[in-house]
């Protein structure tokens, strides 16, 4: 049976009750004098917002639909076509992206959004995204972490046809496109990869470089013509991980216009346990003191409800998030889970640490979604 990569992220992944997502937070919300005050701001703020995660994901079926409609957020982001490869030896990833695949998920997602038109907006445009937040629905923006058109750059066309707004040059390795984060060799794009960026910008898909490598990330983000971006990954001066960037990447991106959201994934956010919400609002604080609160967003990269915690699902998890599949480098371990931000109410928690920050509302709703939204106004229209 093949196995995808919504039902590794779902996997005993559930909503955490609210008391128990609360006391997470806490740490990063003051004392709990503080909290009443600061929720209410908060949770005020953060309804009049549009709020964005750029990668992230939920089941297709009732239950997710109710998990859309309860979290607030406007958009997500699904990432489609991943499959678990077999053979992976020495491979790694390399296979997980089959283009039979992405066409399946692509036609999954556009059957379930067609099936609920009083609950979800298809995102061709990033007026679809306006128009969900004034009807109460949630749009869908379809990515893919990998490139998977082959050698053929008329396939870019179809995906795009088929609803895909956002696309990875590469994965962790290397394809026909560039060198991903944990290839052996630093390479950068290949002519192929400038041609296929090149068309992305004519087609108004976003060029996406979070698993490339380092050069292969300078290079998208140099060669591209429209506003590039870091859809999910963190900062490599407060991490040093093969998946996060560096201050330079980053002030090459903002340099260009280009937003990176960051992840919820803890080994990414910091190396050492614990993980919290304190941690993650660094990684904003980072961004924003060294290019600026316009380049910073949200990309979660997991189920909106979160990782999964039971330890009973430990050895599965890990058997999937670590060899053959991927590198040592990776540092993979259970839970990935930031503490405080594994639920899906977890943006209405981070809007109130960015207050207790001292961010003011027009900087924090920037972060929340407005940062992105000029990115696919300026990319897809």
């Amino acid at each position: 049976m093949t196995t995808t990569r919504r039902q590794f992220m779902q996997a005993g992944a559930s909503a955490l009750a609210s008391a128990m997502a609360f006391a997470w937070a806490r740490p990063a919300l003051g004392q709990a004098t503080d909290l009443p005050p600061l929720m209410k701001d908060a949770e005020d703020l953060y309804r009049r917002s549009i709020v964005i995660d750029m990668v992230s994901e939920t089941s297709l079926d009732e239950k997710g639909l109710g998990i859309m409609q309860a979290s607030g957020v406007t958009c997500i982001s699904p990432t489609l076509g991943v499959r678990k490869p077999e053979k992976a030896e020495g491979t790694y990833m390399l296979r997980a992206f089959p283009p039979e695949a992405a066409v399946e998920d692509c036609a999954s997602y556009n059957r379930f959004v067609a099936a609920n038109p009083a609950a979800l907006v298809a995102v061709r445009k990033s007026g679809d995204i306006l128009r969900a937040k004034q009807e109460g629905r949630t749009a869908i923006m379809l990515n893919f972490q990998n490139c998977p058109i082959g050698d053929d750059l008329d396939n870019l066309d179809m995906f795009h046809g088929l609803g895909v707004r956002s696309m990875q040059v590469t994965y962790n390795e290397r394809n026909l496109l560039g060198d991903g984060s944990t290839e052996r060799t630093d390479a950068g794009l290949s002519d192929f990869g400038i041609a296929a960026v090149e068309r992305m910008n004519d087609l108004g898909i976003l060029v996406d470089s979070s698993h490339s490598g380092y050069q292969t990330t300078l290079d998208a983000i140099r060669f591209s013509k429209k506003t590039p971006i870091i859809s999910h990954s963190n900062c490599r001066a407060l991490n040093d991980h093969p998946r996060c960037k560096s201050d330079e990447q980053i002030r090459a991106l903002a340099a260009k216009g280009g937003v990176m959201g960051l992840t919820c994934v803890n080994v990414m956010v910091k190396r050492d346990l614990p993980v919290t919400m304190e941690d993650y609002l660094d990684h904003v604080d980072h961004i924003a003191k060294l290019v600026g609160i316009d380049h910073v967003g949200f990309g979660s990269d997991m189920s909106m409800t979160g990782w999964p915690t039971d330890p009973k699902e430990k050895d599965e998890f890990l058997a999937f998030y670590g060899k053959p599949y991927f590198k040592d480098t990776y540092r993979f371990r259970y839970p990935l889970a930031v503490e405080g931000l594994n639920h899906e109410h977890k943006w209405k928690y981070v809007t109130a640490g960015l207050l207790k920050r001292g961010y003011d509302d027009g900087q924090i709703a920037k972060v929340l979604g407005g940062n992105w939204l000029r990115v696919f106004s300026e990319v897809i229209g």
